[in-house]
């Protein structure tokens, strides 16, 4: 059995309607905080957008902290970003590269001409999430991320050195050593980034449950995660970027980009941490590290996991006339009591 404090999952897409009820119970059941991503089929750029997602999902919630995220554009205002801000309507924002991922069209294409909202954020304290992809016309995929760091995150850290950043769902040692080289720059790491690699991705079969953006790397940068994971490092936390799609997106001509990781996120994580004999450091990854990182205060309660063996997953769960395709790696589950 191991004790952990109630983990917290600072990347979490909870789409919107009938959906977003559904996912957000299961994010009741894991975690006590979340941190919410906002590109939505229309993204959440203004206060009319956010109070309405914010009046749906806090209807729908039972006991879960959820921090609200603004998507970041040039729609954007910096006097209604200031009046949100008194008011505590969101806690940070979200950048996403034009056509980086799913609901990403809005994105930004030129990272300079942010420059104003950058100021705003650095003055007022104001977290910066970012999808680190650098995306044009007929580029390598896996040279995204690296690209990303050398191009557009250089630029920003250097420009606003007060600047707090998060940079999502690193992929790379590239990102880490960046991490790890700059202040006040932190990252979250996804479980599926985390468990697999591009052999187990595509290596036999394709398995499109498994195609998200940034796309799984190999095996090299998959243990160079796994190394700055157990170490417990106080920049790294967990970041699920759990992305529900319906399985007909999913299994079809054109898959979308998302893993849907919620369900069994945190017996995977704690299942690694176990094998790796690095129990110890789980509270860090999942709670300690993103807390801090944001400055954020969290339930102290210990929570006792159990060991199950030939547990039986449900892959599956329905929704309406339809499926949600559940990611787990391992075979035992860790269950609470």
């Amino acid at each position: 059995m191991i004790k952990i404090f109630k983990p917290c999952d600072f990347h979490v897409h909870l789409r919107e309607g009938d959906l977003a009820k559904q996912v957000l119970a299961e994010n009741n059941k894991q975690f006590q905080k979340i941190l919410i991503m906002p590109n939505l089929n229309i993204p959440i750029t203004n206060s009319k957008l956010l109070n309405k997602y914010r009046k749906h999902l806090l209807k729908n919630n039972k006991n879960l902290e959820i921090l609200f995220t603004i998507y970041l554009n040039q729609n954007c205002s910096i006097k209604e970003l200031s009046e949100m801000k008194k008011k505590k309507l969101f806690f940070s924002v979200k950048l996403y590269p034009k056509n980086a991922t799913t609901n990403s069209s809005s994105g930004v294409s030129d990272i300079k001409k942010m420059t104003k909202f950058f100021e705003f954020l650095e003055k007022n304290e104001v977290p910066l999430c970012v999808h680190g992809e650098h995306v044009q016309f007929n580029d390598d995929p896996f040279e995204r991320e690296k690209k990303f760091l050398d191009i557009e995150l250089h630029w920003i850290r250097k420009n606003f050195p007060n600047l707090k950043i998060t940079l999502e769902h690193i992929t790379t040692k590239d990102s880490i050593d960046f991490v790890k080289q700059h202040n006040l720059i932190g990252a979250t790491v996804t479980t599926h980034h985390l468990l697999e690699n591009t052999y187990t991705f595509f290596g036999n079969h394709l398995k499109p449950e498994l195609f998200c953006k940034p796309i799984i790397k190999n095996a090299k940068h998959q243990q160079a995660l796994q190394k700055v994971v157990l170490s417990g490092h106080k920049k790294f936390f967990f970041g699920s970027d759990s992305a529900p799609h319906l399985k007909s997106k999913k299994f079809t001509e054109f898959c979308c980009a998302g893993v849907y990781s919620t369900k069994y996120s945190i017996s995977n994580i704690i299942e690694f941490f176990y094998r790796n004999k690095k129990q110890s450091n789980l509270d860090k990854f999942l709670t300690l590290n993103g807390n801090n990182h944001y400055n954020l205060d969290y339930y102290r309660e210990k929570i006792t996991f159990r060991r199950n063996s030939n547990y039986k997953f449900k892959r599956f769960s329905k929704f309406k006339n339809d499926h949600l395709i559940n990611y787990n790696f391992y075979k035992n589950f860790w269950s609470s009591i």
